[in-house]
């Protein structure tokens, strides 16, 4: 593994609510995650304060063009949606292991295809 890791959203949430041990390196998400986490139609103003504590500590990887371009390569070639495409596509150009529990992105002929590093074991030590 190469010690940089990209949360994906539900990795960050398992992190938070401490259901997850992370190994040793350097983190960061997608700017696809902090907005799918501060957007929740139910978020409360308490979960919304420990999201932002959280998220301003992390670097949040922006869209780049080389990002979009992998985006759009690994939507047409998978069956991903566009927000799962952008996030995979960080982590690939960043030369991030995703931190995921997504099914789809469990499909090691999925994570093959695109060329991708994950870790999807959740909830288990590293």
């Amino acid at each position: 593994m190469s010690g940089k890791y990209l949360l994906d959203t539900n990795a960050l949430i398992y992190a938070i609510d401490r259901k997850l041990k992370l190994p040793k390196g350097h983190y960061a998400v997608s700017v696809i995650t902090k907005m799918e986490l501060l957007s929740w139609p139910q978020l409360s103003q308490e979960d919304e304060q420990k999201l932002r504590a959280t998220l301003s500590v992390l670097p949040v990887i922006e869209l780049r063009q080389s990002v979009q371009e992998s985006a759009i390569k690994i939507r047409r070639a998978t069956s991903l949606k566009l927000p799962d495409s952008i996030i995979s596509a960080t982590a690939m150009v960043g030369g991030y292991v995703l931190v995921t529990n997504d099914e789809k992105l469990q499909n090691r002929h999925i994570g093959e295809a695109m060329g991708l590093d994950a870790l999807t074991e959740m909830g288990t030590d590293f």
